[in-house]
């Protein structure tokens, strides 16, 4: 079964559907959502997709628009790919400048040895594109316009969940996924306590069209002392520019953040040139993004995407990691659900496949979202890929998330960078003085 029901203030509509009970329900239809209601759907299971937005074109504005290479079997998986291809998507690598000079666009490689790519492309483009697929899946049941009020038990022992909008309904399912966002009133009602630590940057962020590029058309990066710059360009000719630095230096944002981010911009080797540019809307200050990260599972409730995870935005994980804990969680708790047997087991299943996953990346990120440049293993390895081609690609394996910190981090690895760096010749795109 596959339905859309929606309520708003406008014109309210009575819901008359008497089957409450489902196998799932997710709380949230952002990437997170959405992948798990299509991918449990596509199992046979039948899933209720709650979004307290009314509007299936409404889109998540804070973001890098950056899909992690890491991320895009799952798009495959989920027929996301063509669709964003369609839309005009940009497969993503990404060139990145240190002091050391430019690391170059060289791709990563998959298993055959053919180079692997992720998407960028603007929210307001994807987010709809990817609720409606969900929506369209035989299965999900898509509740518009419904929050969250309240836990409840059924009779029948499993927890469900209290709607709030044009009407009062109240569904149950063995599985309650919380795909709610980083402030996550699921995992408040659950008692889910978040961790946190600070992020001692703020940033600026705002879109432009017909941005000139003076270093081809993909994704590119400056890492310089306690500032980071990026260049993403996206679907429809847009390129979105960011700037972060320390919060000592948020005063000179506050008055005209736009003209403290191109100004700022203009001070990096081989800048885009925005003076010809078209500016999109407003520029995006963001004064302070704490890090925030919750456990995985309490009860027969589970959490991915930014629910689970909300870290700094500087290295451009959420979007990767969004669709990958939903695939994760499915893979894990599909065959006790077919099976109507208790889930406590795959839970916790789950809950060591995050660990085990991105414990290591979170360790790494709140690191550098304490410092204000690069510690002495980042300098050996940044240094060696400005200089070397394998030391390049390996470095982007690591940033597109396709490998971890400790394959990543090997002594393999670091030999190899320390035998570049001594006998090498520096890159010609490196400043010496700069910032590091």
């Amino acid at each position: 079964m596959n339905s859309t029901m929606h309520c708003d203030g406008d014109a309210p509509k009575q819901d008359t559907r008497t089957n409450d009970s489902f196998d799932v329900i997710v709380i949230g239809a952002g990437l997170a959502g959405c992948t798990a209601a299509r991918l449990f759907a596509l199992q046979g299971l039948r899933v209720a997709l709650v979004e307290h937005h009314a509007d299936m074109a409404s889109f998540k504005q804070l973001c890098t628009h950056f899909i992690q290479a890491s991320a895009t079997p799952t798009l495959r998986r989920l027929g996301l790919d063509k669709l964003i291809e369609d839309a005009g998507g940009v497969r993503n690598g990404v060139d990145i400048w240190t002091r050391y000079g430019w690391t170059g666009d060289i791709a990563p490689l998959d298993a055959s040895g053919q180079p692997v790519f992720g998407y960028n492309i603007q929210r307001r483009t994807l987010d709809p594109i990817l609720r409606q697929l969900a929506a369209d899946t035989p299965g999900v049941t898509t509740l518009l316009g419904y929050s969250l009020r309240a836990l409840a038990r059924r009779v029948n022992a499993s927890w469900g969940v209290e709607l709030a909008g044009a009407t009062r309904r109240v569904i149950s399912a063995q599985l309650i996924v919380g795909a709610d966002g980083r402030n996550s009133p699921l995992a408040e009602l659950a008692g889910v306590k978040s961790a946190s630590s600070d992020n001692c940057r703020f940033g600026a962020i705002r879109a432009y069209r017909n941005v000139s590029l003076r270093r081809g058309t993909c994704s590119q990066m400056w890492l310089r002392g306690p500032e980071t710059a990026y260049v993403f360009p996206n679907d429809g000719g847009v390129t979105v520019i960011a700037y972060m630095t320390t919060k000592d230096k948020l005063d000179d944002f506050r008055g005209d953040p736009s003209e403290a981010l191109e100004r700022n911009m203009a001070t990096f080797p081989d800048a885009p040139d925005l003076s010809d540019a078209e500016r999109l809307g407003n520029a995006l200050l963001v004064k302070d993004y704490p890090n925030v990260w919750r456990q995985p599972t309490v009860g027969n409730i589970a959490l991915i995407g930014d629910a689970l995870m909300s870290i700094d935005p500087l290295w451009g994980v959420g979007c990767g990691f969004a669709f990958q804990t939903a695939e994760w969680l499915v893979d894990t708790l599909v065959p006790d659900l077919k099976r109507h047997v208790p889930i406590a087991a795959a839970l916790h299943r789950y809950a060591r496949h995050v660990s085990r996953e991105l414990n290591g990346h979170r360790f790494l990120i709140l690191d550098f979202a304490r410092r204000h440049g690069l510690n002495a293993v980042e300098k050996l390895t940044f240094c060696a890929a400005a200089r070397d081609p394998a030391a390049s690609r390996h470095l982007h394996a690591f940033g597109a998330r396709l490998i971890g910190p400790s394959r990543f981090l090997s002594p393999r690895a670091l030999l190899h960078a320390t035998w570049v760096d001594l006998l090498r010749p520096a890159a010609r795109t490196a400043q010496p003085d700069a910032p590091v």
